[in-house]
């Protein structure tokens, strides 16, 4: 069917942008009132809400303000759920899952292009995605926050591997580390978020006498000489924020966030670096 006579391209993308848009807005920011801007949320929805009036610029602005700026585009990232071993999924299929994420600060690069980083999965095995509930996640990230937020964590990462398996529980911790005092240290902070008593029996440590240079020099990579990537750095990283992955429920759930991260709509924030 041909388009009719003095159709107007703009007038008809500023109506589907709208009827789409604006109902996004809403659903969004559903417990807020309709034009209000007294108070900060009201006003971000407001902000959000696409307008008749609107030049193609402030488009474009209040696209970028709600999918960028409020995160939008972030809630609707579908998360990466479970590990990847298969003797380990058949006891843990499924469970609750809590991901604390760790960085190092850019200031600290030397030789190194990219900062370092570090992630410790643990599984809840007395809970299910049906039993989970707002104020059990309330509860953890109050107990992620006192442990690793309180002050800001610092990991030392080495060349060193620390294993602490205790499956009934639901941790299979793989951390690299300088020393094993410092692989204790971690896995204690670990088991101490729900206040489970640390196993000796659970450890095994395995040093190595390999040399991993900060600088193992270049490659060529299209044509150009780049750096190549730094096997087991030895970095400081820091907590940055902790999310939990239910099963069946397509975002994650940010119980923690820090200054140094970006995370919106978090249960618990930290305001100090």
């Amino acid at each position: 069917m041909p388009l009719p006579p003095n159709f107007d391209h703009w007038e008809h993308l500023q109506d589907m942008l709208r009827l789409y848009h604006n109902k996004l807005v809403k659903q969004y920011f559903k417990n807020q009132e309709d034009g209000d801007i007294s108070k900060p949320k009201p006003a971000l929805k407001q902000a959000c809400l696409l307008d008749d009036n609107d030049t193609v610029s402030m488009t474009q602005l209040r696209l970028w303000l709600f999918e960028i700026t409020v995160g939008h585009a972030q809630s609707l990232q579908a998360p990466i759920y479970g590990i990847p071993v298969a003797d380990f999924q058949r006891d843990v299929s499924f469970k609750p899952q809590i991901k604390l994420y760790f960085r190092e600060r850019y200031t600290n690069l030397t030789d190194r292009t990219a900062p370092g980083r570090g992630e410790i999965c643990f599984r809840l095995m007395n809970e299910s995605a049906q039993t989970y509930t707002r104020a059990k996640a309330e509860e953890m990230a109050r107990d992620i926050k006192r442990e690793f937020a309180n002050p800001i964590f610092v990991w030392e990462k080495g060349i060193h591997y620390y294993y602490y398996r205790d499956l009934e529980r639901g941790y299979d911790l793989r951390l690299l580390v300088k020393s094993k005092a410092e692989g204790e240290r971690v896995a204690r902070a670990v088991v101490g978020i729900q206040a489970h008593p640390f196993e000796s029996s659970s450890v095994d440590f395995m040093d190595t006498d390999k040399l991993y240079p900060s600088n193992p020099g270049t490659q060529l990579v299209y044509g150009r000489q780049v750096k190549k990537p730094v096997k087991r750095p030895v970095v400081d990283v820091r907590f940055r924020h902790a999310q939990l992955f239910l099963n069946g429920r397509q975002t994650v759930i940010n119980l923690v966030s820090t200054p140094e991260s970006a995370l919106r709509s978090v249960i618990e924030r930290v305001n100090v670096a």
